[in-house]
């Protein structure tokens, strides 16, 4: 899943950085300057739409999701879907 970071983090008034969003799967379209594109066709220097205006995309990630064994979380645990092959906990919406 690539990871984006942002170039220029801004410090919040208890001077601690903001964390960067979390990764995004494969296919996730995101707003650039240049229209939407999906996150795969995304390189450094890109400008990202962010809710606090445009942003240059300083560095793109990659990593696989890790293999869990089976009942990892244990047998009262939320349920599992599958998405690409991978597994994804999800807790019961009730």
């Amino acid at each position: 899943m690539p990871d984006i970071s942002f170039a220029a983090p801004r410090r919040t008034r208890n001077r601690q950085f903001r964390r960067a969003p979390g990764p995004l799967t494969a296919g996730t379209i995101v707003l650039t300057l240049d229209g939407a594109l999906p996150v795969e066709y995304l390189a450094a220097g890109d400008r990202i739409v962010t809710r606090a205006g445009a942003r240059v995309l300083r560095d793109i990630r990659s990593d696989e999701a890790p293999d869990l064994p089976a009942f990892t979380l244990g047998f009262d645990a939320p349920e599992v879907i599958y998405a690409d092959g991978q597994e994804i906990a999800v807790a019961p919406l009730a």
